[in-house]
């Protein structure tokens, strides 16, 4: 009886270790999980169970992160702690939107097959479809085989390391005014006055301030939406659509390639990245 009460045991240990690697890419039932600004619109039009089923095809896949104030990263004199402090408070932040990327590409590449075989898409389908067009800022009327492409090139991930050495660089490392004041690790501006806050370097010329968030996980979303959407890394984009076609691993390195336009020193930039990525890599491995 004991032998086989252990051998069930294991087997159910086989079993969730198995099916782990899906548990995490269920939705979370919340359908609050979602900011306003990636609720859509359309969905309106449907019934209330048929915007329910696309607004879970939406949602994130992790619960929301507990907020927890900023550490005052000045205060940690050793430096290999510091880095660790800093990187384990963004960490979880990057992870939650790259499993609900992952969720929403599964999906979509799902689309993406049903349409190569020329099969109909349900109205929930044509919704999820449409609701993804409009939040990684694309005007489509109606979706071709282009256009799909395209936003298959946006819903992707983004390297937890390329992220969070970024946010190192952006934010001295989580000291600046900009993430104290802010929570604004990656030097992102605003336009609207109010918005942020001024530069103190900012020429009589200029109107721009650097934007302000409430938490992490808006600083952390704002980056992650800049460069899954607006032209400017149109590169990074490309790199990484490429990487996926070959079937490459997404490293942070090879991204930074995509973010010339990212700061006015261009490639040093880029080289610089690059180079932080792989200095810190036990860090970032951790």
């Amino acid at each position: 009886m004991i032998r086989r009460t252990l051998t069930l045991m294991a087997w159910l240990l086989v079993a969730s270790a198995a099916l782990s690697p899906f548990v995490g890419l269920q939705p979370v039932p919340e359908q609050d999980s979602l900011d306003e600004w990636q609720r859509p619109s359309r969905i309106a039009v449907l019934n209330q169970a048929d915007q329910k089923k696309v607004l879970e095809r939406l949602a994130y896949t992790e619960p929301a992160i507990a907020f927890i104030p900023l550490p005052d990263f000045n205060a940690i004199s050793n430096t290999n702690a510091k880095k660790r402090a800093f990187f384990n408070y963004l960490r979880p932040h990057v992870q939650r939107e790259n499993s609900r990327l992952r969720y929403l590409r599964q999906q979509l590449l799902e689309l993406a097959e049903k349409k190569r075989k020329n099969q109909r898409l349900n109205i929930n389908e044509y919704a999820f479809l449409y609701s993804l067009y409009d939040e990684f800022r694309m005007d489509v009327a109606e979706s071709d085989p282009q256009m799909l492409n395209e936003l298959l090139k946006r819903v992707d991930i983004l390297p937890a390391s390329l992220v969070l050495m970024q946010a190192a660089n952006e934010s001295a490392w989580g000291t600046s005014r900009f993430a104290v004041e802010g929570y604004n690790f990656f030097g992102q501006w605003c336009f609207r006055e109010g918005c942020g806050l001024v530069p103190l370097s900012r020429g009589e010329e200029k109107t721009h301030e650097v934007a302000k968030f409430d938490n992490p996980a808006q600083s952390i979303r704002s980056y992650f939406y800049n460069l899954n959407t607006f032209h400017t890394y149109d590169e990074l984009r490309d790199i990484r659509s490429t990487l996926r076609a070959e079937r490459k691993p997404l490293r942070g390195e090879v991204l930074a390639a995509g973010l010339g336009r990212y700061s006015e020193r261009g490639e040093e930039y880029i080289v610089e990245i690059s180079d932080m990525i792989r200095f810190n890599r036990r860090f970032l491995e951790e």
